[in-house]
């Protein structure tokens, strides 16, 4: 069955963004020149552009066109030991975006104590309903919302800590933990790729058809869970890594 032409407009305008002709942060043409270029109706311009928006690869702004979608993936070594303090003490996110020449940011930033859900109380071993703090907030990365973030720990960690502050912790959550003795022995991920809600896509500044990555880490001193932390990635701009063993070869410059 010979392809629909609305199929072969959007698969030359892919052509161009993914090989670099239209480039992140590009117009593209209007859908009068479109027309004119591809000699289509207006119909088949607008399906092959919503077919593009659908795969997360431009976004229509009002007033102003369609343009190609600025995504440049901020790759996250998930297995390095977080939260090393760096010699100027930043956090583990700030000193790890800052290290690959991007600007970190943060909004929203909220702490507030809840009951655990289902969820929350099993992989903190907790019965459900028991009071756990609740630290959350959004991360930006070049003035971009790249993820949501919720950390969870239990009320008899957290209690009479910085935990319970109303504000961020410039030296970062877990070396507060470890100044209270409850030092981070390791860690176990869960990641899963879903779509978002729409909350999410929101916040997220998503636009259709881009998925999410959501990670689960759940920190462990050598006695007890004490943080579970839930990461909502923006999908198009998120690279996850793992390095298990010796991989010193890799960092060695050729």
């Amino acid at each position: 069955m010979p392809e629909t032409l609305y199929r072969q407009v959007a698969a030359a305008l892919r052509a161009q963004i993914t090989g670099g002709i239209l480039r992140p942060g590009a117009q593209l043409p209007s859908e009068p020149e479109l027309e004119k270029t591809f000699r289509v109706s207006r119909n088949t311009v607008r399906l092959a552009l919503a077919s593009l928006a659908n795969e997360g690869l431009v976004e229509a702004r009002q007033g102003r066109g369609t343009f190609v979608r600025e995504r440049t993936p901020f790759l996250v070594l998930a297995s390095a030991e977080e939260g090393a303090a760096d010699k100027s003490d930043r956090d583990a996110f700030n000193a790890a975006v800052l290290t690959a020449g991007r600007n970190p940011d943060q909004s929203g930033f909220r702490m507030e104590v809840r009951t655990a859900s289902s969820e929350v109380a099993a992989r903190l071993q907790l019965d459900e309903g028991t009071l756990v703090v609740v630290r959350s907030l959004l991360r930006l990365i070049d003035g971009r919302p790249w993820s949501i973030q919720e950390s969870f720990y239990p009320m008899d960690i957290a209690e009479g800590t910085a935990l319970m502050s109303p504000v961020d912790i410039p030296y970062g959550t877990i070396s507060e933990m470890a100044r209270r003795g409850h030092v981070q022995a390791g860690y176990r991920d869960e990641v899963l790729s879903r779509m978002p809600t729409q909350t999410e896509a929101v916040q997220l500044s998503l636009g259709p058809g881009v998925p999410v990555l959501e990670m689960f880490r759940i920190a462990y001193s050598a006695e007890r869970p004490i943080r579970l932390t839930m990461n909502v990635y923006a999908g198009d701009s998120t690279q996850l890594a793992y390095e298990i063993g010796d991989v010193s070869a890799f960092h060695v410059d050729p």
